[in-house]
Parts: C-alpha cells; structure tokens; sequence
C-alpha cells in the first residue's frame, strides 16, 4: 500500500471498529506516539498499543467519518498527512459529531507503511450535522 492507502486504510478500519486492523497498521518502535483528544489518551511506545486500539473500539459505536481534506506527503522511508474530518459517532452511549484534525507520521518499515505517531485534536465550533 501506498502511504495515502494506508491512511484511509486507516480511517476504514476505525470506522468498522476493527482494531486488530488498525493496531496492524502500527509500528512498534520505540519511537511510536498516539495523542487524542483527552488528557488520558497518550500513548508512547509500543507497549500500549494493543490496549489502547482495543479500548477505543469498545468504547465507541456507530462511527462515520466524512473526510472533507486529506493531504499525503512522502520523502523517502517517512510520509506525514494531516486531515480534516467531521465524525459522526456514538462514545461510550453518547452521540456526538465532532470536527476533527488528525496528522501523523508514516515510515516504511519492511516494505510497508506503519504509523509511528498520530495526533487528534477536536476543532473549535458545532460541527456541521
């Protein structure tokens, strides 16, 4: 895959609450960060990986995400995206609609992208319904 394949790959496989395809998508590096958008959800290493992924995909149900920009850049074995999205999902029983930024860091590990950090973040504002 592509890094912008593996990207949507990515956003597909949170979307069908699949973690075992969206932990496979990531690099066990020492180097590996995930940042969401609450105080808790920090993840160095890849010690965390698994519970993490796994916690997310039971806590949320019903998520659709409409990605209104997606930009891929690659140099090299590193590729690096930032997008912006609304989701649309119910977390832990609540529904919410949410504006969402996410970036990241790919590298080209073995012949395949893997992600190496990603960070959400919840825009300002309602989002669009």
């Amino acid at each position: 895959m592509t890094p912008t394949e593996t990207v949507r790959e990515y956003f597909d496989a949170l979307v069908a609450e699949d973690g075992d395809r969206v932990i496979a998508l990531m690099a066990c590096v020492s180097h590996y960060v995930k940042i969401g958008t609450e105080p808790e959800e920090w993840v160095e290493g890849p010690d965390g990986i698994v519970a993490y992924f796994r916690g997310v995909s039971t806590a949320t149900a019903d998520l659709r995400i409409n990605t209104d920009r997606l930009a891929v850049e690659e140099r090299g074995d590193v590729a690096w995206f930032n997008a912006r999205q609304t989701w649309r999902v119910t977390w832990d029983g609540r529904p919410e609609v949410l504006r969402m930024r996410v970036t990241g860091v790919l590298e080209r590990i073995a012949d395949a992208w893997r992600f190496v950090q990603i960070h959400a973040s919840v825009g300002e504002g309602p989002a669009e319904e």
